[in-house]
């Protein structure tokens, strides 16, 4: 299969917010999300998949979370052989982006699109001298993704802080946050990634209107491939 800019971001959404299941004769690729900030994003997920797959899928909501679910042996094959990807219990502390999709940028950062759309956060706070100083922080439960993403991103122009570990008191999972802090990462981000999930693409939007000056895309089809 040809590798292409929506195959790549399919792929980072799945490593977000998404899993593959196989049991016996059942082979099930799925994504859950929240129903209050991703109602309008799985929109886009769902013809994501249209376009890549050919699959047509139902958007459910279910348990207080957003679902969509399809079934296919071929399209499993392909991300668990083919690709490479981690899943099942192995999924969340082991997963990377797939080499093939890292070997060029005007791939991986559609795939970085997908993974921040999912599980990154775009937050401003008080610093000395600015009032709303903007943050993208990607969380992640692989440690090898976390350093994976600190040096693609470093390596394609963009300032990333140091990698933090967290644990929450909730979770026995530990997590890690790759940050990129300030206004010429967020303006960089939004003219060469991007986001596919309004809601975050708003409140990047926001944080930058902020400072006064640029207005980012409001299509991320705007973005150079």
């Amino acid at each position: 299969m040809v590798l292409t800019p929506e195959l790549a971001e399919f792929v980072g959404i799945l490593i977000g917010d998404g899993y593959i299941y196989t049991n016996k004769n059942k082979y099930i690729i799925g994504f859950t999300g929240s129903p209050i900030t991703d109602k309008d994003y799985y929109e886009y997920v769902k013809e994501l998949i249209r376009k890549v797959w050919k699959k047509e899928v139902t958007i459910k909501e279910r348990n207080k979370g957003l679902r969509i679910a399809f079934g296919s042996k071929e399209i499993s094959d392909f991300l668990i052989n083919g690709l490479g990807l981690a899943h099942g219990i192995d999924k969340s502390e082991n997963i990377v982006i797939p080499e093939c999709i890292t070997k060029e940028w005007r791939l991986v950062k559609h795939s970085i699109r997908g993974i921040v759309d999912t599980d990154g956060s775009i937050f401003v706070a008080k610093k000395p001298g600015v009032i709303k100083y903007p943050s993208i922080e990607i969380t992640t439960s692989s440690p090898k993704l976390a350093l994976q993403l600190h040096g693609i991103l470093t390596k394609n122009g963009f300032r990333v802080a140091k990698i933090w570990k967290y644990k929450s008191k909730l979770s026995k999972r530990t997590t890690y946050k790759v940050p990129l802090n300030g206004f010429e990462n967020l303006d960089k981000w939004v003219r060469e990634i991007s986001f596919s999930n309004p809601y975050k693409l708003n409140r990047a939007k926001k944080a930058l209107m902020g400072r006064g000056g640029f207005e980012p895309p409001t299509d991320p089809a705007q973005v150079k491939n």
